[in-house]
């Protein structure tokens, strides 16, 4: 079976129109271990992983490099997670396995805009280890207002706008809500990922204070989800692709983005260091326009994958 992966990488490396071997490659590899599901992909041994690791390191020649695999746990779940590294910024993405989950939050109180709950199944794609650093930024052309400074910080005051348009550049995109969401949680069905309860340990929250300041993500680099990922719950809270509407009724459950034909607010996910620690949940969802350059808000950057 190895030899015939690699039959197929080289028949689409030479014609990389052809879609027939694209289809046979993705059928093969979903055979040996299913990155399109979380829980068949967890099941399979490493030797299997990492042979489509393989394979998808190979389609993602030049832009992406691959760095290495490492085992996570965090809630109860756990995952064996391949990292990337993004050539044109530095940036390190994690290749995380498609899978369904209940959208929606769960906890009393419940929220309308958390509503209702709905199975929504996702597909495999590549997510920032950790919001976008100052240092990756100033890697290309962009525009901000940021509010802190410092390499090692996440960037902020950005736009919803100048975010894409950046990302455009960088050949990377936002990530839709549904995304988000599936890789805060990495498996758990807990208000946070790593249990019912606010851990300051896991995310970065605030009292509602009149100032606030964002952190390193490496000061939390020890304490990342169950995929990997740092601060995805707090420190700053982050664009999502979506045009923001006040419930899930009519959302897609496709894991692609909402859109709307008019409006100007947009989601944002994930908490802050101003605002208090309920912002942190997994289900928790926030809204800003478009144009609005917040200290507070900045992003996670995400790829997709042909699979």
């Amino acid at each position: 079976m190895d030899g015939r992966i690699r039959e197929l990488q080289y028949a689409i490396a030479t014609d990389p129109g052809d879609a027939e071997a694209r289809s046979r490659l993705r059928a093969l590899l979903r055979r040996v271990a299913n990155l399109g599901d979380r829980l068949a992909w967890n099941q399979a041994d490493p030797s299997s992983q990492d042979l489509v690791i393989e394979a998808v390191a190979y389609q993602l020649q030049p832009r992406f490099s691959f760095l290495e695999t490492e085992r996570y746990e965090a809630g109860g779940a756990a995952h064996r997670i391949a990292a990337f590294r993004h050539e044109a910024t530095g940036a390190r993405l994690h290749l995380i396995p498609g899978g369904r989950y209940e959208r929606g939050g769960r906890r009393e109180p419940l929220r309308i805009n958390e509503q209702p709950l709905a199975e929504v199944l996702t597909r495999p794609f590549l997510v920032g280890r950790t919001p976008l650093l100052q240092r990756e930024w100033e890697r290309l052309p962009g525009r901000d207002a940021r509010r802190f400074r410092g390499p090692e910080l996440p960037i902020d005051g950005v736009t919803w706008e100048d975010a894409r348009a950046w990302l455009r550049g960088a050949g990377l995109r936002l990530p839709s809500e549904a995304e988000w969401e599936f890789a805060c949680r990495a498996g758990t069905e807990t208000a946070y990922f790593w249990g019912e309860e606010p851990d300051s340990s896991y995310a970065w929250f605030g009292t509602g204070g009149a100032s606030w300041e964002t952190q390193p993500p490496e000061l939390h680099a020890a304490f990342p989800n169950a995929f990997g990922l740092v601060d995805l719950a707090g420190n700053l809270a982050e664009w999502c692709e979506d045009h923001y509407v006040g419930s899930y009724h009519g959302a897609p459950c496709d894991g692609s983005p909402r859109r709307e034909a008019t409006g100007d607010l947009r989601v944002v996910r994930g908490g802050d260091t101003y605002n208090s620690s309920s912002h942190c949940r997994s289900a928790s969802r926030n809204l800003a326009a478009r144009d609005v350059q917040a200290g507070g808000i900045g992003l996670r950057v995400a790829a997709s994958l042909e699979w």
